[in-house]
């Protein structure tokens, strides 16, 4: 099958319209024709959003860098079903990916009464390139959201991660999926703030299920030197971790995991400290905070909700001080309070607010408002606004993050 066609193939599948249209048996029985490759390895499971996203993307490589094969399925990824599966922090040769493309549609095809979906099937390939491939751990990163709990197929769990890095936000109410999660079966779960709501809902979970709970220690992490670009810092006794952005939300999600590493070194996992330092400071693409540009300062970040932008405006305050002045690109989804967001701008000088497909009349805080219907768009405004603006702040969803990334470096042809 050429790659064209493989595409072609798995865009054919439409995505559930609701939940309930996710079928567990159905994938289960799918799984189980493709050879059972739902079993025999070892599954770690993260939540969506931002800072699921960070930690999945840092214990990835921390995993590859202690010499562990390791494949990562992601729910936050462009249309290309080959982009949602990462094998050793990289996608699928083409030869890989067809190989398996082609497995997958000749056991599909022998069940003309099964209206399968495309989370379905992605999660099925996805499971499929990474028995091919021999990965000793497979990530499910955000297949746990609203009722689509697509990975139960791989419970019980080698480890939970739950980064519950923020308070507030209605956050409570959306952490029912991953306690979900923890009484279909885990040998241990990290999550992170303490003080949280989110946290208080995962400790009684853990709780009633008999499962393991730990937390990073927050008093011990102790930040040695911070730019733009780079973060190091001391914790539980260790010197010398680094980061590739100073971000907040990246600092809370780096502890989780480095608490994470050491769950899976105490289940019997080679995890050398040289290891979590590597994996550590050479992630990339974890979408927390990156500076694209210097002059003018344009900053992408993966926070959707009031409480993640707080830390984002926090390490900007740390890095240039409280900007005399500055304007916003945005990409709301569906689920987000436009009204809440900016709350988190309350009191600062906000020249421009670009809205990036968002069609709905709103009250915003200026009144230099900027419409555009794609990134594509958006990144050709930014442009524009980097003549006269000093510090330009881009945040949306995951995906969002990455796409205006690739816009405006298309577009400055850098």
């Amino acid at each position: 099958m050429k790659y064209s066609n493989s595409l072609k193939y798995m865009n054919s599948f439409s995505p559930a319209p609701k939940s309930t249209d996710i079928s567990q048996k159905r994938i289960a029985d799918l799984c189980k024709r493709l050879g059972r490759i739902n079993v025999g390895t070892r599954y770690i499971c993260v939540p969506d959003g931002g800072a699921g996203h960070a930690c999945a993307v840092l214990l990835e490589n921390i995993i590859k860098n202690s010499e562990h094969s390791v494949g990562r399925i992601t729910s936050c990824c462009d249309f290309d079903s080959r982009s949602s599966i990462l094998l050793n922090g990289e996608m699928a040769n083409i030869e890989t990916y067809n190989k398996s493309v082609t497995a997958l549609k000749g056991v599909a095809k022998n069940d003309p009464d099964d209206m399968y979906t495309r989370e379905e099937m992605v999660l099925a390939l996805g499971l499929l390139m990474c028995k091919l491939e021999a990965c000793e751990y497979v990530i499910l990163e955000g297949l746990s959201k609203d009722g689509m709990a697509l990975d139960a197929i791989c419970a019980p769990y080698d480890l939970i991660v739950v980064p519950t890095v923020y308070e507030g936000g209605g956050a409570a109410d959306k952490i029912k999926t991953m306690c979900d999660v923890i009484r279909r079966g885990t040998r241990e779960v990290v999550s992170g703030n303490q003080r949280s709501d989110v946290y208080n809902k995962i400790s009684q979970a853990c709780a009633v299920s008999g499962v393991r709970l730990y937390i990073p220690a927050k008093a011990q992490f102790e930040p040695t030197d911070i730019s733009p670009r780079k973060l190091t810092f001391n914790y539980g006794g260790k010197e010398g971790y680094a980061l590739r952005s100073p971000s907040h939300i990246l600092r809370d999600c780096a502890m989780t995991v480095v608490e994470a590493s050491l769950a899976l070194r105490r289940g019997g996992v080679k995890m050398p400290w040289s290891g979590i330092f590597n994996g550590l400071s050479s992630a990339l693409d974890t979408r927390c905070f990156e500076m694209i540009s210097a002059s003018p300062i344009i900053v992408t970040d993966s926070a959707r909700i009031r409480e993640e932008l707080i830390p984002m405006l926090k390490t900007a305050d740390e890095l240039w001080g409280a900007p005399e002045s500055f304007s916003i690109v945005v990409s709301p989804d569906g689920k987000t309070s436009l009204s809440s967001l900016f709350s988190a701008f309350s009191g600062r000088n906000l020249n421009n607010v670009v809205l990036v497909g968002c069609e709905a009349q709103v009250d915003l805080p200026t009144d230099n408002v900027i419409r555009c219907k794609t990134s594509n768009e958006a990144a050709k405004v930014l442009v524009g606004l980097g003549e006269s603006e000093k510090l330009i702040f881009c945040f949306g969803s995951v995906e969002f993050a990455a796409e205006i990334k690739s816009e405006f470096i298309k577009t400055m042809n850098i």
